[in-house]
């Protein structure tokens, strides 16, 4: 029977398209296993570095205490041999180390390691620039805390025991509490820094000789930084109560303040609670 050449060149043209096609269904299939593959050990590196930069944040608020309680200066948080701890210490997820330049003003660098400074998958550095140190005089022995009202143990005394482990937290959901100092006599103040626990979106700042009448601070400038820590700057005046009015609370929760810390920035003490972060990615 004669051969069919036409017939023949159908089917091979026909066997290599499909050759062709499965090619680049391979291809294909590679190309999107490949993508996977990059983009799962793209996530896990974002999540490292999150991490590496949470560590970072933590070693300069243990820098703040230790500063302000005078454990950590220059000289033994040096470049060269800079304070290194682990974090959380009973279970360590990474290393902070701390290194602290200058004197009052302070620059404060802290990198952040996991799993730690020796063997390192992912690292972020932070530096806390211009520190200064100021007396904090909510934390005189005779200074007393009070509030619109309090949630069970979550007493005002809390919000100034110089930890932020402890809090005051409102009985009253939504805006419109606050937390007061008593300084016992006037004293002239120019700023309040009110460390945040949660829940708290903005606030104002008051002022009385009585408790009957409250003024609201002239010059008043209300920032919130870092995250969670409201800085309030205004006009300097001599009173002896002074409050923070929390004025943006959500209508479900319950503000909540680890420390309402009071200052007079012209003279220096030996608390900490000042600077310019910036963050090395």
């Amino acid at each position: 029977m004669p051969c069919s050449c036409e017939t023949s060149k159908r089917r091979g043209a026909v066997l290599v398209l499909t050759f062709f096609f499965l090619l680049v269904l391979a291809g294909l299939a590679m190309a999107v296993g490949v993508f996977a593959h990059n983009s799962l050990l793209t996530g896990k590196q974002l999540v490292l570095d999150r991490q590496a930069f949470y560590l970072a944040e933590a070693g300069v608020q243990r820098a703040r205490q230790q500063i302000a309680a005078g454990a950590w200066t220059a000289s033994n948080c040096p470049s060269g041999t800079p304070c290194t701890e682990s974090f959380p210490s009973s279970n360590a997820i990474g290393q902070y180390q701390v290194t602290i330049t200058g004197s009052n003003p302070y620059t404060v660098t802290v990198d952040g390691y996991l799993p730690d400074a020796t063997t390192v998958v992912a690292r972020r550095e932070v530096t806390l620039s211009t520190v200064t140190t100021y007396t904090n005089l909510s934390r005189n022995p005779n200074a007393v805390a009070s509030a619109s009202s309090s949630k069970g143990d979550n007493t005002p005394d809390k919000a100034k025991d110089g930890s932020l482990s402890t809090n005051w937290e409102s009985n009253t959901k939504g805006s419109g509490s606050w937390l007061a100092m008593d300084l016992q006599l006037a004293t002239t103040l120019n700023e309040i820094i009110v460390k945040e626990d949660d829940n708290l979106d903005g606030l104002t700042i008051e002022w009385s000789d009585d408790t009957s009448s409250w003024t609201g601070a002239a010059g008043l400038s209300v920032v919130e930084s870092p995250s969670k820590t409201w800085t309030a700057t205004f006009t300097a005046a001599s009173h002896r109560y002074f409050r923070a009015y929390l004025t943006s609370v959500p209508s479900s929760k319950r503000a909540a303040i680890d420390e309402l810390e009071t200052y007079n920035t012209v003279s220096s003490g030996i608390s900490l609670d000042r600077g310019t972060f910036s963050t090395q990615w």
